[in-house]
């Protein structure tokens, strides 16, 4: 397959790395360096390396797509597996092992990356129950290759038809039923396999019910947040006597075993949709948000509907770049890169060999973050210029606040108008795919002649946190999410991100599954304000890049408003400096705030460099290596001859493929 050309002659320009990939870096010793730094911090913010797990016991597989007891998938590799894995044809990154062997094996099966990607994302709601599961939502990217053509299905949590209205103003924990939002991930896992996928549902969900039903040891990083949300865990019966069994936490190694919600599991293999939004299990969940105080319907679960959305598009150094429309954050990917293009990154050694490098990368980064901080929501009810922010024209006019043009930075990143460039065209390479389009004249503000809309700050302003979080409860964006890519052999990609919430969403329980803390993102005013049916804005940001022959790189993270960064950084590491795509993800991370001067960053940067930095104006905020604060990116590239993918040594995930 020629995918498109991206410039005139139909080339895509090369890399100049700093040193050919792994020569610098050679990859044992990086995994060494890894597992010794996890090992070290277990207990303050690291993961351990994930060690094979007991595949306990199993009983004999059912006929695909039949009831009965079936087997979880046992840890495999085809050479390579773990955190980071090549293959020739297709590949799997998930933040569980056990996840990642799921979606293998529906590939070995003859599925495609849509049928595998949604078996990763059942098996991970059982596998990491406090960051995603059928309670939750999300959204995913699609690529369909034999079509050239990209879809973005967005199934975030969407406000009840009658939301109580004064909930954004709500100030207490978080672990209340009032927060749920109406939870999607059900819906629109099934909406793509049905428009997408080739197997049935017997067969995609079987791993995720057998991983149910057996059970499989606990990991490291979940036994720390079972002991670590107790308030949540304990407030209900079962899901008491399940993750705090005899009120003590379950243990790293002992078994985590889910009968009730390898039922619900199962309702939704054999009825579809109806088994979660209707039926029993949807009367349940509804009984127990009711007694909590939240008026959550019948009706609003069975209503919910996934949204088929057109994919935002830019170019960056030759690559298309596709990512999540509105009212998640795939426009702070492609506005950071168009702000990053004329810039040289990697002429002066490795990542964070340079201040002036990493101040030009924190510059873009934060400039974006605090564009889109005014205008995301809903595109279905308010207005978002998506176009005008992620236009040539509006990088041009904001190329000013980037690199040496912004030292010192100012305190804020002061307001622009992208509304002025919504009509602008997109790159040649996006036209074609029809991207995103310009927000209807309906919902845009009154022309700038207007005196109602005279200034920037009058045109919408969202409630954010100064690190990038979104929402009225911005301090609780604390990355409790997760992600999935996935290639098959014949070019179809998948990028998928969804959660819960914070972990364990509310702690709400019921039909064997936490329910999400969706409710929470929404702000008091702007445009993230809440309304009926209203889905919340979120920095949920998978994306897809591709080059000559098709897909180059999948690539998505968890991290609340550290994953438009950490995504950033990522594509960044491999195409700027030339770096392994598994040595990219060991790097150590920056996150800028965009209404402070305050530079989060992990341990490992150098103290002349930080002493560049504050030169530049920056208050350099130290956080311990490889925390979770910064995400947790799975990733999978193609290097022209092979597909590598890696696993972010701070959470507990796999890559795999063959």
């Amino acid at each position: 397959m020629t995918h498109r050309p991206v410039h005139g002659d139909g080339t895509v320009p090369p890399r100049t790395p700093w040193r050919r990939i792994g020569e610098t870096f050679p990859w044992p010793s990086v995994l060494i360096l890894a597992g010794l730094i996890s090992l070290s911090l277990h207990g303050c913010g690291a993961t351990p390396p994930a060690s094979t797990p007991d595949p306990g016991p199993t009983t004999a597989p059912a006929p695909a797509g039949a009831e009965g007891e079936l087997t979880a998938p046992t840890p495999h590799t085809h050479g390579s597996a773990g955190s980071r894995a090549v293959g020739s044809e297709a590949m799997v990154a998930s933040a569980h092992p056990r996840a990642t062997q799921a979606g293998v094996q529906i590939l070995e099966a003859g599925g495609n990356a849509i049928d595998a990607a949604v078996a990763t994302a059942f098996a991970v709601g059982v596998v990491e129950p406090m960051m995603a599961g059928i309670g939750g939502s999300g959204g995913m990217l699609l690529w369909l290759e034999s079509e050239e053509r990209a879809e973005y299905l967005d199934f975030y949590a969407v406000a009840p038809a009658n939301p109580d209205t004064t909930f954004p103003h709500y100030d207490g924990p978080n672990h209340t039923p009032r927060g749920v939002a109406v939870p999607g991930t059900v819906a629109g896992l099934l909406e793509a396999l049905e428009s997408h996928g080739t197997m049935d549902r017997g067969q995609v969900l079987s791993h995720a019910i057998a991983l149910a039903q057996d059970g499989f040891p606990v990991s490291p990083l979940l036994a720390r947040t079972i002991a670590g949300d107790s308030t949540k865990l304990v407030q209900y019966r079962r899901s008491q006597e399940i993750f705090w069994p005899g009120y003590r936490p379950l243990r790293a190694g002992e078994r985590l075993v889910q009968p009730e919600l390898a039922e619900s599991l199962r309702a939704i293999a054999r009825e579809g949709r109806a088994g979660f939004h209707e039926g029993p299990v949807a009367q349940e969940i509804v009984q127990v948000l009711n007694e909590g105080g939240n008026p959550m319907t019948l009706e609003d679960l069975a209503s919910f509907t996934p949204r088929w959305r057109r994919p935002v598009c830019g170019v960056y150094r030759g690559r298309t770049v596709l990512s999540a429309p509105p009212p998640q954050s795939g426009m702070q990917i492609v506005q950071t890169l168009n702000l990053l293009e004329s810039q040289s990154l990697g002429e002066s050694g490795p990542p964070f060999a340079s201040s002036t490098d990493l101040h030009t990368l924190a510059t873009a980064i934060r400039t974006a973050a605090g564009d889109r901080r005014s205008f995301l929501g809903d595109p279905d009810q308010v207005g978002v210029p998506a176009r005008g922010l992620i236009s040539r024209g509006f990088a041009a006019e904001r190329a000013s606040q980037v690199g040496r043009g912004a030292s010192p930075i100012p305190h804020a990143v002061p307001e622009a108008d992208p509304w002025a460039f919504e009509d602008e065209e997109p790159p040649e390479a996006c036209r074609a795919l029809i991207p995103f389009g310009s927000a209807p004249a309906r919902l845009r503000p009154e022309p700038p002649h207007s005196e109602q809309a005279s200034t920037p700050s009058s045109l919408g302003t969202a409630e954010v946190s100064s690190d990038g979080g979104q929402g009225g409860h911005s301090d609780r964006d604390h990355g409790e999410t997760t992600h999935i890519s996935v290639v098959d052999a014949e070019g179809n990609a998948v990028s998928l991100t969804f959660t819960q919430g914070v972990y364990f969403g509310t702690g709400a329980w019921a039909a064997g599954t936490f329910l999400n803390s969706g409710l929470f993102i929404f702000s008091t005013e702007g445009p993230n304000r809440i309304a009926p049916g209203k889905a919340p804005a979120s920095t949920t940001t998978p994306t897809i890049l591709l080059g000559r022959d098709g897909v180059e790189m999948v690539v998505g993270s968890p991290g609340g408003g550290r994953i438009p960064p950490a995504v950033i950084q990522t594509i960044v590491f491999i195409l700027d400096y030339g770096v392994d795509p598994a040595t990219a993800l060991t790097f150590p991370r920056i996150n800028p705030h965009f209404t402070a001067p305050n530079l989060d960053f992990e341990q490992g940067i150098s103290g002349e460099v930080l002493a560049g930095l504050r030169g530049h104006g920056w208050e350099p905020l130290v956080f311990a290596p490889m925390s979770l604060h910064f995400g947790g990116v799975q990733l999978l590239w193609n290097d022209g001859q092979q597909w590598i993918g890696a696993a972010d040594p701070r959470r507990d995930g796999a890559a795999a493929g063959y």
